[in-house]
């Protein structure tokens, strides 16, 4: 296998990871400081968007459409005051796991979280195309591998 075509598959897969975890990671950075405008460069107009209703004890998984979706769920996140600390970002390929945490968010919920989010960002050509929020952080992981 070694010295084969496909010897800098790896190397060429973690760098894309690597790139991929910085995108995230500018994302999350702009959304942090208030700047959604720039958060939301990085966010394919298309993108697919899968969440779990947070006001639900068992949520089922929801999916919307577009960039201007989750643009409103940020703007109702900014009127209650909700800001996102990211506390691991983990990459495989064009997936990205994040947990973030944001304070004060388990008082809309109807099932403590610790008030955190885990979340599998799908990353091409540079865009944020989709979202699928997980139930805890062994579910996000097994949907990045």
């Amino acid at each position: 296998m070694y010295g084969g075509p496909t010897a800098n598959r790896p190397s060429e897969e973690g760098s894309m990871s690597n790139e991929n975890v910085e995108l995230i990671r500018s994302a999350y950075e702009a959304y942090a400081r208030g700047d959604v405008a720039t958060m939301l460069r990085f966010v394919d107009p298309d993108l697919e968007w899968t969440y779990l209703d947070p006001s639900l004890e068992d949520p089922e998984p929801q999916v919307c459409r577009g960039r201007d979706e989750l643009e409103a769920a940020l703007e109702r996140r900014a009127e209650r005051g909700l800001t996102s600390e990211v506390e691991e970002v983990v990459g495989n390929g064009d997936r990205v796991m994040v947990v973030a945490r944001t304070p004060g968010l388990d008082a809309y919920r109807a099932k403590a979280a610790d008030d955190r989010n885990f979340t599998v960002i799908t990353v091409r050509n540079g865009r944020i195309v989709a979202l699928r929020d997980c139930r805890d952080r062994n579910e996000a992981l097994s949907a990045i591998r």
